[in-house]
């Protein structure tokens, strides 16, 4: 409720409508009018400064709405700390806007590849998932995690953040951006392919829930799109739980030393892009040199290397400290997946291809 004009606003708010309102009700019932009461500040502009309209710097809900939609406006409210007062902005809009977008073609890269997903029959159990989809359903856990207790204390502030960095990190800088190989070029009924469906129809459905309250188009419609049987709304559906059973510290702590080596070489990679020596992570072979619990995180992670550092060949050394090369990939492209293998058209049955998709072909 807002304080009336020439009124001191928080001051008039607690002192004067709510301590009215509770004494009277506490006098007249015994009891608050109210289960829980939470106040938030004014919403200023960008300079901090109140807004007026003889100022001429009023953010008008209504025209927020009309350029960009109910969706942007919920999603700011939702950005912003409200135990402080708010600031609104064109510019702030457009990064809410920016973050908006990250989720939406994130979630429609996952939809797309669930084309051929039939859940319940193509479910690949936790235990015999590759270690990368264990870490992302870790990641999930947690998050869910931070999201209910951000919605139960009111902090949705805290939902927003811990989403927007989950979308940008943990999936389409990380696991998403790793798993395409196997997603495009694998057994298509392989366990390594219906594992990282597995978990991304489980990211979908889990994310449909925790962005509900506060990106609702974008969930309800998410909803309707994914595979398998569904109630009528993702509103009729119980929220995500807690899942301790997904929760891996030991393998959080492991995959943590080998993002640490991963993004030394994507800088180092980055260089050689620049100087034109590769064009893609694929036309590149990479030497690593290791200290204790890096070296052990590459060694314990070796079968799957090249998927994770999403380069054609990975070799790699004990050191004293962390030191990385790189240069142009030996051996030939092949034309199915674009790794580049000195065993490429070894098999004259499969001309071109190397022998990671002959396999997967065979």
């Amino acid at each position: 409720r807002r304080a009336g004009p020439g009124s001191n606003g928080k001051r008039d708010q607690h002192r004067g409508w709510f301590q009215t309102s509770l004494i009277s009700s506490v006098a007249a019932s015994g009891q608050a009018p109210f289960k829980t009461l939470i106040t938030h500040g004014f919403v200023n502009d960008a300079q901090g400064y109140k807004m007026s309209k003889s100022q001429g710097n009023v953010v008008d809900p209504a025209e927020v709405m009309k350029d960009s939609g109910a969706e942007i406006l919920r999603l700011w409210v939702s950005h912003e700390d409200f135990g402080d007062d708010l600031t609104i902005s064109k510019e702030m809009l457009g990064r809410v806007t920016d973050s908006y977008r990250r989720f939406r073609n994130t979630i429609r890269f996952m939809l797309g590849n669930l084309n051929d997903f039939v859940p319940g029959k193509d479910n690949v159990p936790f235990e015999k998932m590759p270690e990368l989809d264990q870490w992302a359903l870790n990641q999930l856990a947690l998050l869910i995690e931070k999201c209910r207790s951000g919605y139960e204390q009111y902090e949705f502030h805290k939902v927003f953040h811990a989403l927007n960095n989950f979308f940008a990190v943990d999936l389409s800088a990380t696991y998403l951006d790793i798993l395409k190989d196997r997603l495009y070029t694998a057994r298509r009924d392989g366990v390594g392919r219906r594992a990282a469906q597995t978990v991304i129809y489980e990211l979908s459905t889990n994310l449909c829930g925790l962005l509900a309250p506060i990106a609702s188009f974008l969930a309800e419609e998410t909803y309707h799109f994914l595979p398998g049987e569904k109630r009528e709304s993702v509103f009729l559906t119980d929220f995500p739980k807690e899942r301790k059973d997904w929760l891996r510290p030991e393998l959080a702590a492991k995959f943590a030393k080998l993002l640490e080596v991963r993004a030394e070489v994507s800088k180092i990679l980055e260089d050689l892009r620049r100087q034109k020596v590769i064009g893609a992570g694929l036309d590149a072979r990479v030497v690593v040199t290791a200290p204790g619990e890096h070296f052990s995180a590459l060694k314990a992670y070796k079968g799957r290397i090249e998927e994770f550092f999403i380069v054609s060949q990975f070799e790699f050394l004990e050191g004293k400290e962390l030191k990385i090369s790189a240069e142009a990939a030996r051996g030939e492209k092949c034309v199915r997946c674009w790794h580049y293998s000195e065993q490429t058209g070894a098999d004259k049955s499969w001309p071109g291809l190397c022998p990671k998709c002959v396999e997967a072909l065979k």
